[in-house]
């Protein structure tokens, strides 16, 4: 094979970077630093006869610090047109169009050879190294598999951008540096243990009550993408008061529409006309700042263009409860970030959300108070690990109905497939049905993961009446609740326990009324104004447990 003896001529097409893995990477020459040869290997990436001269190739870098090699690891697929734009580069002739590499020569444009020839002339000959191990030892055989796996990912990548993990964490920072995102303030976090089991207490503001409001503007910025498919069944956006780092929404795109971001007074809702404004606000003025909002957040002027977010109106519309393109998405994301998925479906009881938290939420790990050294992801890891290996289906810290499962992929299932979105969406679909079918269609909490189910039915009271007092001023905690933490607000004391009193020490309730707890009988002239009277024990938060269970169904 004849030797190209002149200068490279000018450089053609740039050649295919390289993923470098932490084993395979390459040092770059530093200025200052005499280079005392440069080489370039170049072959496809399942080949071990390529595997076999990056493994001398880094015997030499190891011995010869001031050695550089650059790797060309190509996808077999790209090969051919990448090796004859090399030799049309450098004038490499004796080549026929099929050679299979590697191949080996200087940046000054001098050929080495092929891989034998580069191992017996550059490795022994010159560097003095020892031969290495034959081609068909099979650990050439174990890097060609990971070098095919590397530009694989490369080509994924290339085609379709970074993994969801990473465009997550993108959009995260860019968020966070846009004040677009103010995580939840919480004036205490409480652990206890309850039936050997540990669960946390994170106690946040005041309830602000019930709302009307039926749809919410939220800035592009909070967007990270689309998941459920190649139809992109959902967009995928950052909640702006996450109760963690990472808190995702799931909107279905046929529900959310890209508006300009500035307010728009006058639009009309279910409940009437009113303003859409900027994500949770307590009341309802224009003035983000007047409600504890950042003007970022409610006009958007990172973008200019807003998502407009309706409720998931699954009390007033059949076809909005979960389907199966749902759970898809959600597991899609799960497999990406990591973490627990949420849902809370209310067919009734007075609507104390926000239009955000009406729809399917991820809350990425860890989600726990108890910092990085804790090995656990969420608090009730170790509890339903134990039940899902014992098949338990009911949890003794949970006193209250409730289901809790595994996630029942179904059989014949290839055990390569079971962790494709598509399949485990399935799985917890079916879990969702049987729960629906034991408990009925009404109001619930549900948790999943990508290996568990777990469902809270619900029983919320009716509007306007005495026990619907009580649930606007502690509401069900946010469906996080199910892996271990219970989200409640803060609650002042009143009377009697501010006179020395407990709130249930006649009735054995920590949610009660004054009628009870005063023995009013019903139909006295003073019965419908005291039961109205809500009394809750301050001590409730420090029973999670109890605090799950306020409106869990009987």
């Amino acid at each position: 094979k004849a030797r190209a003896s002149r200068p490279a001529p000018p450089p053609g097409p740039p050649l295919e970077p390289r993923l470098a893995r932490p084993r395979a990477s390459a040092r770059e020459p530093t200025a200052g630093r005499r280079t005392m040869a440069s080489y370039v290997i170049a072959g496809k990436a399942d080949d071990p006869a390529f595997a076999r001269a990056e493994f001398a190739a880094k015997q030499i870098e190891a011995a010869c610090p001031n050695v550089y090699f650059q790797y060309e690891m190509k996808h077999p697929d790209a090969w051919k047109d990448f090796i004859l734009s090399v030799f049309r580069q450098y004038d490499f002739h004796g080549f026929s169009d099929e050679f299979g590499g590697p191949l080996v020569w200087t940046h000054e444009g001098e050929l080495v050879g092929n891989g034998a020839e580069f191992v017996q002339k550059i490795c022994i000959e010159k560097f003095g190294m020892q031969d290495p191990p034959s081609l068909t030892d099979p650990l050439f055989r174990a890097i060609a598999a990971d070098n095919l796996k590397t530009v694989r990912l490369a080509r994924h990548r290339q085609e379709h951008g970074p993994p969801f993990a990473e465009k997550c964490e993108a959009a995260c920072v860019r968020a966070q540096e846009a004040g677009l995102v103010e995580p939840e303030m919480f004036a205490e976090k409480r652990r206890t243990l309850t039936c050997g089991a540990s669960l946390e207490v994170w106690v946040a503001g005041a309830v602000q009550g019930a709302t009307s409001r039926d749809r919410v503007k939220i800035d592009l910025g909070l967007q990270v993408g689309n998941v459920g498919g190649d139809e992109g069944t959902h967009i995928v956006a950052l909640h702006p008061r996450p109760l963690a780092r990472k808190q995702l929404v799931l909107l279905p795109q046929r529900l959310v529409q890209e508006v300009d971001a500035s307010p728009r007074r006058g639009a009309l809702t279910s409940a009437g006309s009113s303003e859409l404004q900027a994500p949770f606000s307590p009341d309802d003025s224009s003035n983000p700042e007047a409600v504890g909002q950042s003007p970022v957040a409610a006009a958007g002027p990172e973008t200019g263009r807003a998502l407009e977010v309706p409720i998931r109106d699954f009390r007033g519309e059949p076809k909005e409860d979960l389907g199966l393109m749902d759970f898809t998405a959600a597991m899609e994301v799960l497999n990406g970030v990591g973490g627990v998925a949420t849902w809370m479906g209310l067919r009734a009881g007075a609507e104390f959300r926000q239009p955000l938290d009406t729809h399917l939420q991820v809350l990425s790990y860890p989600l726990h108070s108890q910092g990085e050294d804790c090995p656990l992801r969420y608090p009730l890891e170790l509890l339903f690990e134990s039940a899902l290996w014992d098949g338990v289906q009911q949890l003794k810290v949970f006193p209250f109905k409730h289901s809790f499962s595994a996630l029942p992929i179904r059989e014949g299932t290839p055990e390569e497939k079971r962790k494709l979105p598509n399949v485990l969406g399935q799985a917890a679909f079916d879990a969702y049905e049987a729960a629906k079918a034991t408990f009925g269609e009404g109001s619930c909490s549900i948790a999943f993961t990508t290996s568990w189910f777990a469902m809270l039915p619900l029983e919320p009271p009716a509007e306007g009446s005495a026990p619907g007092e009580a649930w606007l001023q502690l509401p069900p905690p946010h469906p996080v609740a199910l892996c271990g933490i219970v989200v409640a607000p803060s609650l002042q004391r009143g009377f009697p326990e501010t006179a020395g009193l407990e709130v249930g020490s006649s009735t054995g309730k920590l949610v009660s009324t004054r009628a009870l707890e005063e023995g009013i009988p019903e139909g006295s002239p003073e019965f419908e104004a005291a039961s109205r009277e809500v009394r809750i024990a301050a001590r409730i938060l420090g029973c999670p447990a109890e605090l799950l269970g306020v409106w869990a169904k009987a």
